[in-house]
């Protein structure tokens, strides 16, 4: 009796073993699948890029320059972002090198560039300046002031006010 107990769960210790390993080759040929279609996906995104690189130009068709216009519309939003956050961190790029480098640097950290920042500008406010005449007109005057001079009322048309 003892020998059939020993022989049923050395046969069970076997298939829970066989079952185990193939688990384990499950798992680890579903994760090469993942790895591969990963790499076909990088390979796909790689050639996606390349051929819009080498034809932003002219697309071959109205699908890829609708394709191409939002990748362009993509590309300056991410721009704008990146140099939001540049100058939320008061940095600016190398145009050399690409590294970040503090606004108050005058060179670069990584490569010794010497960094051009262009003059700030000024603001000019152009005003424009109003010249009224004044045509003296008897049916203007109201009164005389404490001098003798008289007290003008100018009438201005209404389409005169706007500018």
């Amino acid at each position: 009796m003892f020998e059939k107990i020993t022989a049923a769960i050395n046969s069970t210790g076997k298939a829970v073993s066989e079952k185990t390993k193939q688990g384990t080759d499950i798992v680890k040929t579903n994760l090469k699948i993942t790895n591969e279609e990963r790499e076909l996906n990088d390979l796909y995104l790689e050639i996606g890029k390349l051929y819009y690189k080498n034809n932003s130009d002219s697309p071959c068709c109205d699908k890829m320059k609708e394709l191409f216009d939002k990748v362009a519309e993509k590309e300056a939003a991410v721009e704008e972002l990146k140099n939001k956050v540049r100058a939320i961190k008061g940095v600016i790029i190398c145009p050399t090198c690409g590294a970040e480098v503090a606004d108050e640097n005058t060179f670069c950290g990584k490569c010794g560039t010497k960094i051009e920042r262009p003059e700030p500008v000024e603001t000019v406010t152009e005003t424009k300046e109003i010249e009224d005449t004044i045509v003296d007109h008897e049916d203007n005057v109201e009164a005389v002031d404490e001098n003798g001079e008289p007290s003008i009322t100018i009438e201005v048309a209404e389409d005169e006010t706007k500018e």
